[in-house]
């Protein structure tokens, strides 16, 4: 009988063989980069309800016109905001951790609530709470961009979708002013663009943060032509719309947000010839009408225009009213419904806070500012030359810095349609720190 026999196990018999079985030797570093290149990249879910919203967020025109209003709050606004809030929840996405600037808009936005609760004792007007509603929609898309983007080709599509409605908006615009145009300054001039239900200044101001930017993005970022010439289209619209909303506040911010784009950038010496020799002659290629609302400014006593002294009379108003209230204020949004006689705005972000929010409202204000400062200056440092989050960074540093200014003579903060991309690039922000390097750099 034939007895089985068991092979024996590996390296039984071969003490020396059994031991180098069990060593492994380390795979090269060429290697385990050259597999991890071959594998393919994880694909995650994209959130297309937000690119559609960031993509309509400025159309108001198309809002109120194209889209309808059931009533109830199945509105736009409210409906484009829940799906793409549900689409995050469903993209998987993570908050970034360990931020200020996560923190400083969750305190700022709980102090929001606690100010027109505040405010509530003062005026019952009802339409008070949607105003409240549309700002704090417009702010939580910082936290949605963070939940919906986990690679730099979301990234990237969000961006594409901010810009895709420049064009159109431009076209709304010259549409617009060829239909007032002449050669000198009017108050007929005015035209707000895609803004149906705003102002001028507040269409200005959202294409300022479009132009800084596209600037930034245009010359610090290396991209494939394509999206290149996407982003110098983007540059060129929003320029032409900031020219012929005639606000002179836009001319300001833009400038300084340039300036600063150029200033903080690492190879600004490139383009410093140029950009001199385009200060020198941009009086000779303005339009005259440009020139003139630019020269209308003054602020000398006789010397000023309606709408400058009466920016004057409303900042000693919201001056007196914070006296009067100097700890949390009159309440958000009562500034022009109950404090100022004239019922208009104040004019300056910082004094109606000070009015409608007192000194807490002013130190929640400033912190999240600061925040957002100490972030763009963090992430410029730390991030790689070339890289869309080093261009991110810079663009934001600069529309910060315009913002900042634009806010000292009017209110570029409250109002969905202005601020809601600001908000969507500060999110893309805070994720590039949790996104993969290599994919944020084109090798």
């Amino acid at each position: 009988m034939v007895s089985h026999v068991q092979p024996d196990p590996a390296g039984m018999h071969f003490p020396l063989a059994e031991r180098g079985l069990h060593w492994r030797s380390p795979v090269p570093v060429a290697v385990a980069d050259e597999v991890q290149a071959a594998a393919p990249a994880r694909r995650y879910r994209n959130n297309w309800p937000l690119y559609l919203f960031v993509f309509l967020l400025p159309l108001q025109n198309i809002q109120t016109g194209y889209i309808p209003q059931f009533g109830g709050g199945l509105n736009f606004l409210n409906v484009f905001f829940a799906l793409s809030l549900l689409g995050a929840f469903v993209c998987g996405g993570r908050l970034v951790r360990r931020e200020s600037v996560n923190i400083a808009v969750l305190v700022y936005m709980l102090y929001a609530v606690v100010s027109y609760l505040v405010g509530s004792q003062l005026v019952s007007d009802g339409d008070r709470i949607n105003v409240l509603k549309d700002h704090l929609i417009a702010v939580s898309l910082v936290y949605v961009v963070q939940m919906s983007v986990r690679d730099w080709p979301q990234a990237k599509k969000i961006m594409i979708a901010s810009l895709l409605p420049l064009p159109y908006i431009a076209k709304v615009t010259w549409i617009q002013h060829t239909s007032v145009a002449k050669w000198h300054y009017g108050d007929a001039l005015r035209i707000k663009g895609t803004f149906a239900l705003l102002g001028a200044n507040e269409f200005a101001g959202f294409c300022v943060t479009m132009a800084v930017l596209c600037f930034a993005l245009l010359i610090a970022v290396r991209m494939p032509r394509l999206l290149r010439a996407l982003v110098a289209l983007g540059l060129s619209c929003a320029v032409f719309c900031i020219l012929f909303a005639y606000s002179r506040t836009a001319y300001v911010a833009v400038a300084v947000g340039l300036i600063c784009v150029l200033l903080a950038w690492r190879g600004r010496w490139k383009l410093m010839p140029l950009f001199l020799v385009v200060a020198i002659a941009l009086p000779a290629i303005l339009p005259e009408s440009v020139i003139e609302r630019y020269q209308s400014t003054s602020v000398e006593e006789g010397k000023q225009d309606e709408s400058t002294r009466m920016r004057m009379v409303y900042w000693g108003i919201a001056w007196d009213s914070f006296v009067a209230h100097p700890v949390t204020g009159t309440g958000f949004n009562t500034f022009a419904r109950r404090v100022n006689p004239y019922h208009m705005d104040t004019h300056n972000l910082y004094l109606r806070t000070l009015a409608e929010g007192g000194v807490i409202g002013a130190l929640v204000l400033l912190s999240l500012l600061l925040a957002l400062f100490f972030l763009c200056i963090k992430r410029l440092r730390k991030a790689l030359p070339r890289s869309w989050q080093y261009g991110i960074a810079l663009g934001m540093l600069g529309a910060w810095s315009a913002l900042v200014v634009g806010n000292v003579f009017g209110d570029r903060f409250t109002y969905y349609p202005m601020i809601g991309c600001f908000w969507v690039y500060v999110g893309l922000l805070l994720k590039s720190r949790d996104l993969p390097v290599a994919n944020g750099v084109r090798r």
